[in-house]
């Protein structure tokens, strides 16, 4: 029996981030929430600009009720099948990602479809029984669309966690499995700031790159929360079920809190060793940059793409970047970053 989903009149969220303001709508309560908890400490009253960014999602039943009519003549940039029993089902849907004219299609199949107008900062998303989607995956999708639009604007995206500590910035990319969380947490529950669990934002900021906040809920697996006792003890309402893993918000475990914009000092590449303590192997600034690189997400248009490029490199010529040999002394990794970052002459 197929689930309908009742549609409401069209409701409008707004949200700024640094200046640049975004208008959400959406008829779909389904598709209200997940974005309004996901951009939560972006919520505005009111907007002060003429030219919003604008998201418009739509819940529809089936496939063929997608209007989006795709011409001949456009021309694919990537597909991906997607991987079989993935415990990352967000990040491995299928998908097709076609140039139709000025509109940048995702087509996700079953789960949907995005369509980006960055020229005209618009993005619109068709969502197939999002009432069946695990709120994760309407984020992830809504992020996309958003990440696509704010590149234009100057802000950039990155697959890492950050942590701010006295105006100086940890950026921590990598993949999953990593010990990127792991090592994140660490330095959390020490004193530093949470500035965010994988999408910190990056901006040119002239002589230098500034690192923004982006403070989403933070994803744990089992193992991880295994090795801070304030997890283990979380309440369920604290720590909560997120499929595939949990979640929680950094303010309400740890009393720092969320930090602010501020110049990163330290990039640091973790994978995890056997062996009973971490340590760090100082990383030459071309390698840093190719480690760095392919935690950038897709960017499909070739101008946006060189000026994100020149922001990775600054980044990386006014940090030190290390790859972090990381051990079984979890509790113990501030006492080996914290030095490095107090001590920094930049």
């Amino acid at each position: 029996m197929t689930m309908h989903i009742v549609e409401q009149p069209l409701t409008e969220y707004l949200f700024s981030l640094y200046g640049t303001q975004i208008r959400y709508v959406t008829a779909s309560t389904w598709l209200a929430v997940p974005v309004n908890e996901f951009l939560k400490h972006f919520r505005q009253d009111v907007l002060h600009q003429s030219n919003p960014l604008t998201l418009c999602f739509q819940a529809v039943d089936h496939r063929a009720d997608i209007p989006v009519t795709i011409s001949s003549s456009a021309r694919q940039l990537a597909v991906n099948m997607g991987v079989a029993g993935s415990d990352s089902p967000e990040t491995d849907l299928p998908y097709e990602v076609v140039l139709d004219g000025e509109r940048l299609i995702a087509d996700f199949f079953n789960a949907g479809m995005l369509v980006v107008d960055s020229a005209q900062g618009r993005a619109d998303g068709y969502l197939i029984n999002p009432q069946m989607m695990p709120e994760s995956l309407i984020e992830y999708l809504f992020h996309l669309a958003l990440t696509e639009l704010l590149r234009r604007r100057g802000l950039y995206s990155i697959h890492a966690t950050a942590l701010e500590k006295n105006g100086r910035g940890v950026l921590i990319p990598g993949n999953s499995g990593r010990g990127k969380t792991t090592s994140f947490i660490s330095l959390l529950r020490s004193g530093y700031r949470y500035l965010s669990d994988d999408h910190p934002l990056l901006r040119d900021a002239g002589a230098h790159v500034d690192l923004l906040p982006f403070p989403i809920k933070i994803n744990v697996t089992e193992q991880t929360v295994k090795f801070f006792p304030e997890l283990r003890t979380a309440s369920a309402h604290v720590l909560q079920s997120r499929f595939p893993k949990r979640a929680f918000r950094a303010e309400d475990v740890y009393p720092a809190s969320i930090g602010e914009c501020c110049r990163p000092a330290l990039v640091l590449f973790p994978h995890v060793i056997d062996a009973s303590d971490s340590h760090l192997e100082l990383l030459p600034k071309s390698r840093a940059l190719e480690m760095l690189l392919p935690q950038a997400l897709l960017v499909y248009d070739s101008e946006v793409a060189k000026r994100e490029f020149q922001v990775l490199v600054k980044l990386i010529q006014q940090v030190d970047s290390y790859r972090l040999h990381f051990g079984r002394d979890i509790l113990e990794l501030p006492q080996l970053i914290t030095p490095l970052l107090e001590g920094g002459s930049r």
